[in-house]
């Protein structure tokens, strides 16, 4: 046990300079622009000074985040204190900590150190869990097993002949996956963004030679070119982090280790597992795809939503049960869903077309663009999928739900995990015998199926409160 303090690694100051570059810079230089477009100063042609001061900024600050944060491990808590200005200490009972992941950027591999990211419970949302941005292997380790022993699961890191590889995703896996993901969107804004700031600094005049704004083909290869630009900066981006994915099971463990260039390694305690939610999207549907995700009590591990962790990042769904069935064995994983009544299916394709109906209505009323009508016809389509895809069933203790638009998730929960189950009508589902089941397994996580027969409704709520342990 280390009861002194501790400092990070010193390759710490350099990871605090480079993350606060990436937060100010770009700001900096726009409004700097701003102000000179407006009032033309020949002072403010001096465009580099507030950069270079920001610079200078940066590494001070840097300097005196790695100087002033230290942390040491007592006999049942973490004592941290940090800050630069204002100095600010904490305390973590071992008991309050949920997880402990690592992970290992470029500059942490180059000196053969980890980042600790440590999840505590009760953590409100707005409130930084604790990153320990530069520790030694064995330093991260001995935290882990102080926080174990703590808390008396007994668990040996270094046992090997209780692992278990359950998952390893493939290149071929790991390249449809990236093809097939939607953040193409997120990089053309981030593109734009950065045009937006920089247009000054960008020859845009001389583009004019290729591409003429009235050259209606010109435009149109010029947005080709930045959505395949982007596309394939998407495509990159996700073989990076899902590169060598694997999991795997250690006693009541699962680790979960993936990235190509930052490498990270996840590890959550089975008896957290609050749900198992498997999701499909429209492409990877029609090649029998399906991702897994796990709801767990904790914070966003792997830095997505709160609460949630990519267990399977893609898999062949006729292997979902099984390799569910490894890893917790209490799930039952299934496709047998009760369906919804046939009387409900035109409520579900009016809530398609709603989403889509401004767009045709203004297009033919300033444009004149009656083509845009057509897009009604996939909304129709969308609606009706989803109608015949939601359902609800019970198997036993456990209660499974699934809905959706255009990805459809099934979420299967255990009855002693759901916290709260709600029966709700509004006053246009009352009339034609409809509810809507909601089911909570954390606080902020909850799944709903609309419009399900009232007598199931019922029966699932009775379901729910009979001989609840």
């Amino acid at each position: 046990m280390m009861h002194e303090k501790k400092r990070l690694h010193p390759i710490a100051i350099v990871i605090y300079i480079v993350k606060r570059l990436k937060q100010g810079p770009f700001l900096a230089l726009a409004l700097l622009l701003a102000i000179k477009k407006k009032t033309g100063d020949p002072f403010v042609d001096l465009k580099w000074l507030p950069l270079f001061l920001f610079l200078f900024y940066a590494m001070f600050a840097g300097y005196m985040s790695w100087k002033r944060f230290t942390y040491r491990l007592q006999e049942n808590d973490m004592y941290i204190e940090q800050g630069i200005f204002v100095k600010k200490k904490r305390y973590i009972p071992f008991e309050r900590i949920q997880g402990i992941s690592y992970s290992s950027g470029v500059l942490q591999r180059l000196v053969g150190v980890v980042q600790v990211h440590i999840e505590t419970a009760g953590r409100q949302i707005d409130e930084p869990e604790v990153i320990l941005s530069a520790v030694s292997i064995e330093e991260a380790k001995q935290i882990e097993r102080a926080v174990h022993h703590q808390k008396r699961e007994n668990i040996c890191i270094e046992t090997e002949d209780k692992t278990a590889t359950i998952f390893t995703l493939r290149f071929r896996d790991a390249l449809f996956l990236s093809t097939t993901s939607g953040g193409a969107f997120g990089v053309i804004a981030a593109i734009g963004a950065f045009l937006s700031d920089f247009n000054d600094f960008i020859p845009f005049e001389r583009l004019n030679i290729f591409f003429r704004a009235d050259d209606t083909a010109s435009t149109l290869v010029l947005l080709f070119i930045v959505l395949m630009i982007a596309y394939v900066l998407s495509v990159i981006g996700h073989l990076f982090r899902y590169m060598n994915f694997t999991v795997v099971k250690q006693n009541k463990t699962i680790t979960i280790t993936t990235g190509l260039l930052q490498k990270k390694s996840i590890s959550t305690s089975i008896e957290r597992v609050q749900a198992i939610g498997v999701k499909e999207s429209p492409i990877r549907h029609l090649f029998g795809y399906v991702s897994v995700h796990l709801i767990h009590a904790g914070g966003a591990l792997d830095d997505g939503r709160h609460g949630s962790l990519v267990l399977f990042p893609l898999v062949r769904k006729n292997e979902v049960a099984s390799l569910v069935a490894t890893c917790f064995p209490e799930y039952r994983l299934h496709d047998s869903f009760r369906l919804l009544c046939t009387r409900v299916r035109w409520r579900y394709m009016l809530r398609s077309l709603y989403t889509v109906m401004l767009i045709p209505v203004i297009t033919i009323v300033f444009f004149q663009r009656f083509e845009t009508l057509l897009l009604l016809v996939p909304a129709v389509y969308v609606g009706y999928r989803s109608y015949k895809r939601a359902g609800v069933t019970i198997k036993s203790e456990q209660l499974a739900l699934r809905s959706g638009w255009l990805t459809i998730k099934t979420v299967y929960m255990l009855k002693h995990r759901i916290q709260s189950l709600t029966i709700s009508q509004s006053r246009m589902q009352q009339r034609l015998g409809l509810c809507t089941v909601r089911a909570t397994v954390m606080p902020g996580i909850r799944t709903k199926v609309v419009d399900v027969d009232e007598h199931e409704a019922q029966a699932i709520y009775e379901w729910f409160l009979r001989n609840k342990e």
